[in-house]
């Protein structure tokens, strides 16, 4: 089996956890809809007093995701994505326009780029990490990004939205899955 690139380590997951996203959220917009349930009821959803709701983590996961290419290489260009989304479409747009960056980078463009320094700051530039850009990638941003994306799937499971670990998973069909019968 050929060593994967460093582009491919990026690309992979994180294109397949938008593409499941855009599912699951898709279907939870579907039951709203089918359910005679103001979608703004799932929107503003949060599963605990202290945390963000359903449209902040739609977002922080996209932006999650589209930081990273830049930040690995600062000559890619970012993808500009204001936080101005309140409606099921407009974050499904959002999820669009991140699945389109990252299908349109440049194959290869991260490669190499293991070693650079990305550098994080936080708390208004109190705090500040630094990482090589492999560990940034590993230990930061795509566990920033799953944590959103698990975040906003377990809002719309906690809102009684018939989503299930497949669709976590393999929602978008990326994955060839098929039955099988015992042999008798």
């Amino acid at each position: 089996m050929p060593a994967m690139s460093f582009h491919q380590v990026i690309l992979i997951p994180i294109l397949s956890g938008l593409k499941n996203a855009r599912f699951f959220i898709t279907k939870g917009y579907e039951h709203a809809k089918a359910h005679n349930i103001d979608p703004n009821d799932f929107l503003t959803a949060r599963l605990h007093p202290d945390m963000r709701d359903f449209i902040f983590q739609i977002q922080r996961l996209t932006d999650a995701a589209k930081f990273i290419p830049s930040r690995v290489n600062p000559a890619v260009e970012d993808l500009a994505l204001p936080d101005e989304e309140k409606t099921f479409p407009e974050l499904l747009a959002r999820i669009e326009k991140t699945i389109k960056y990252f299908e349109d980078l440049d194959a290869g463009c991260l490669d190499g780029c293991e070693d650079a320094e990305v550098v994080l700051k936080f708390s208004e530039g109190t705090l500040e990490a630094k990482f090589t850009a492999l560990q940034y990638v590993l230990q930061f941003a795509q566990p920033n990004f799953w944590f959103h994306v698990t975040t906003a799937y377990d809002i719309l499971r906690h809102k009684g939205v018939d989503v299930g670990k497949l669709d976590f998973l393999n929602g978008a069909k990326l994955i060839e899955v098929t039955r099988v019968v015992p042999a008798e």
